[in-house]
Parts: C-alpha cells; structure tokens; sequence
C-alpha cells in the first residue's frame, strides 16, 4: 500500500529541506511504499488548517514537524491504519 505524505513548508523554506530525505531514507530501509509532496504556496497549505511550519500530513492527519520528527514517530503514523 502506497501512503502519501504531504510536507507542508513556508514560502521562505521550501528548497533544500532535508525532511524529504529523511520520509525517504525511512520508506526505504523500512521497505514502505510511500509518495511525498511538497507545498509551499500560501492556498496549498492552509487547506490543512495548520500555521505551524514545517507540517506533516500523513495517512490524512496534520503533524507539527517540529515535535514529531523522530524516526520513530513517523514511522508509527505511516503504519497507522
């Protein structure tokens, strides 16, 4: 099963995040089936109803990236069905 993952970025810090390679690191030692994202434009992100930056979107939910960026939390909300 693929799970997408939205990262959602202020205008500013949208290039270059090292989160990407990070969700990607983790599908695949993981063997996870994953498809990311990006969105940094104003009208993208606030569909999310987040203002906190960078966010996750995960399987649906909104993740403040900033207290949920261990390993283990993602992973835990990847596999959460």
């Amino acid at each position: 099963m693929n799970t997408e993952i939205k990262i959602l970025h202020s205008s500013c810090c949208a290039k270059g995040s090292p989160i990407k390679e990070q969700l990607e690191q983790l599908a695949q030692e993981n063997n996870l089936s994953i498809s990311i994202e990006e969105l940094s434009e104003l009208q993208d992100t606030m569909v999310y109803g987040t203002m906190s930056f960078p966010s996750l979107v995960i399987n649906g939910k909104v993740y403040d990236y900033k207290t949920f960026k261990s390993d283990e939390d993602i992973l835990r909300a990847i596999k959460a069905e």
